[in-house]
């Protein structure tokens, strides 16, 4: 498969971004087992030293600590114990627990109780939701009318496929490009958390492509403007990625060759179901 990150459909043409590091990174199941294993702590220790290079042991409360309630409790009370070393309290798992492979034993006794949506719920995490960037530059030339019309041909297509209820927040601006007269538009879409795995399956598909062209065509005389080369979609897997790809949307924090002539007039539209 072919990444789009660090390219972009702008003004119908495919320019450049600035290369950085993104990290796809998933936190695992068994890193979940650990902060949850954590926040069991009420206390963590801190060794301070001096400019005389004194040690005194400190005792901080651990902000990560969840009174555990529930199952939660029983499970604790059932596989960890209580202990107390070099003046420490902490909860550790039971000796009788202890396997070949400390890792694997602990996830699997875990797994017994827990999903992972039950560990992220009891620890308040929120799961990243991807999102999607998709970048339309419609082909105008044979459409004689005036920029103002133009943005609101584009807007109503956009529109309407938001309709469609594929993702659950929008934001995307509609720009004139560098010489002025070519409307395009780039959106950020988060997709619908109820039916990722459908969502997944018609961007990977293309049907996003299909429906564009569908509503482009439903308007009259605008058939033919949306072509497959029009459309771009870059799938944002990590925080940073969305983050990077919303900037782009502000026209005072693109990067330089992506600025455009001038801001339209309430281009930028924000929307939620």
């Amino acid at each position: 498969m072919v990444c789009n990150v660090f390219k972009i459909l702008d003004e119908n043409k495919i320019k450049q971004l600035c290369i950085k590091e993104y990290t796809m990174v998933k936190i695992t199941y068994g890193e979940y087992c650990y902060k949850v294993i954590s926040s069991f702590n009420e206390n963590i220790y801190e060794t301070i030293i001096d400019d005389d290079l004194n040690e005194t042991k400190i005792t901080k409360r651990n902000s990560c600590y969840i009174e555990p309630h529930g199952l939660m409790t029983k499970f604790r009370n059932k596989y960890f114990e209580h202990k107390n070393f070099l003046e420490e309290d902490y909860w550790s798992l039971k000796n009788e627990y202890y396997g070949f492979n400390y890792d694997l034993e602990l996830q699997l006794i875990f797994k017994k109780h827990f999903s992972e949506q039950d560990l992220l719920d009891y620890l308040g995490i929120i799961p990243f939701t991807p999102s999607v960037m998709i970048n339309i530059s419609p082909d105008w030339s044979n459409l004689k009318r005036s920029n103002t019309n133009k943005v609101n041909i584009l807007k109503t297509i956009f529109d309407l496929y938001m309709k469609e209820q594929w993702y659950e927040k929008w934001e995307y601006v509609i720009e004139n490009g560098s010489s002025g007269d070519h409307i395009h538009l780039h959106a950020v879409c988060k997709m619908n958390t109820k039916r990722l795995k459908s969502v997944e399956s018609h961007l990977k598909r293309g049907n996003h492509s299909q429906q564009l062209k569908k509503y482009a065509k439903g308007l009259k005389g605008m058939e033919g403007i949306i072509k497959g080369s029009s459309i771009q979609k870059v799938f944002l897997r990590t925080e940073t990625l969305v983050d990077d790809k919303l900037k782009y949307l502000h026209e005072d924090t693109k990067p330089e060759g992506h600025k455009n002539q001038s801001v339209i007039k309430d281009g930028y539209i924000v929307g939620c179901l």
